[in-house]
């Protein structure tokens, strides 16, 4: 019997069918991104009819009382070879509901669109706040992409949903940023979580869904000893900027530029020095050259999340085992935290970046991502991966 069921809908959102005989089903859903998904059957089967360009899916898990995944068709690939069958093989992709968050930009005016008037907007930003972080992207969802934004921008059965109140009082000022860009410096900065789905098949609509993430760390802990983790893996990758050189106003030699490093990163890679220049015109010379200069301050600021974002990274992938006690979909889920605990005893307490499903009538995988797709809360992951990588090495050295 199959883990997942795939419910099939229409452009108008409307549930049409369900697919259970997939020849394969791939499923990649991620933490604030646009997760994908693709299904493959026999192009003569009846239920290939059901996929067409415009309609989409909604995926779940057996047990769970949420989809897994719900999102459109993206493209559609018919294949034969004499291996094939009758009429060959179809496969469909696509991508989940999110993809409105980064399909979609931050208008200054969301009440005005880009073509009218003399061209110019007589606003420099679009600015909320200060309010719950939750809040602010509920409205800016709402206003660029929902019932409040011009009738051409809106995504039909768009939901935002009601205030919440969630996150950290905060200020967005945003000017032509994705809304996923949007939405995920402001979510990851408060804790939330944030996804569009289509929760009921049986009704047309999409619905924004704003919530705390989970600290699970306590009660999902995935381990060999507990017989729940098939393998893990951790890779180290080196930065991508070592050194960032930012620049105020001023023209040619009397602009003002200043440099920040990250020493421990060039060591830790034999040196290596990498270095990046991040154009800050709209800054003001600072007056000292310390924090105590609100526009010294500021440049620092820009220079610590370059140093960041291009900072050296680690990545934990494993492959958990369901088991009656715990299966992935049902007791946790992208953007949770858990506890991972390797052979040598050491536990790993980070959030689910990301979640692989394979399934078809040979085998089915699960596998998950440990860490964040931005080095926001990566140093850490890195610290304690780098420490396990010397530990085994020291011990391979002494035989």
């Amino acid at each position: 019997m199959r883990r997942y069921r795939v419910d099939v809908r229409d452009a108008a959102l409307r549930r049409i069918g369900q697919i259970d005989s997939y020849t394969s089903l791939d499923v990649i859903v991620r933490h604030l991104d646009v997760g994908a998904w693709t299904l493959a059957l026999p192009a003569d089967h009846p239920h290939a009819r059901l996929l067409t360009i415009g309609g989409g899916v909604v995926i779940w898990a057996e047990g769970s009382p949420r989809p897994l995944l719900t999102g459109p068709v993206t493209a559609v690939r018919h294949e034969w070879s004499n291996s094939t069958g009758t009429d060959g093989l179809m496969t469909v992709t696509g991508v989940c509901d999110n993809h409105t968050l980064a399909g979609r930009l931050a208008f200054p005016d969301p009440a005005r669109a880009p073509d009218t008037g003399d061209g110019r907007y007589g606003t420099d930003y679009w600015a909320y706040g200060p309010a719950p972080a939750g809040d602010i992207i509920r409205a800016l969802v709402d206003v660029n992409a929902g019932p409040g934004a011009l009738p051409d921008r809106r995504v039909p059965g768009l939901d935002p949903g009601p205030r919440t109140g969630l996150g950290s009082t905060t200020r967005a000022r945003l000017r032509f940023d994705t809304l996923l860009a949007a939405t995920q410096e402001l979510a990851t900065a408060s804790g939330l979580s944030v996804r569009i789905t289509q929760p009921d098949p049986s009704v047309p609509q999409l619905r924004l869904s704003i919530g705390r993430v989970r600290d699970l760390s306590r009660s999902v802990r995935l381990s060999p000893d507990l017989g729940n983790l098939a393998s893990y893996s951790y890779q180290l990758t080196a930065p991508r900027t070592t050194r960032t050189i930012v620049a105020a106003q001023g023209k040619g030699k009397d602009r003002f530029f200043w440099q920040w490093t990250t020493p421990s990163a060039e060591r830790d890679w034999g040196g290596r020095i990498t270095e990046t220049f991040v154009d800050q015109r709209d800054s003001q010379t600072p007056a000292k050259l310390n924090d105590t200069d609100e526009q010294f301050k500021a440049l620092h600021t820009s220079a610590a999340n370059a140093l960041q974002q291009g900072g050296a990274q680690a990545e934990l992938t494993l492959a958990p085992i369901d088991t009656e006690a715990m299966q992935y979909g049902v007791d946790y889920t992208v953007g949770d935290t858990v506890t991972v605990t390797t052979t040598t005893g050491t536990d790993l307490v980070y959030p689910v970046r990301e979640v692989h499903i394979a399934d078809s009538a040979e085998s089915s995988t699960v596998q998950a991502t440990v860490g964040t797709e931005s080095a926001t809360q990566t140093p850490a992951l890195y610290r304690q991966v780098r420490r396990l990588w010397q530990a085994v090495h020291q011990l391979n050295t002494r035989h």
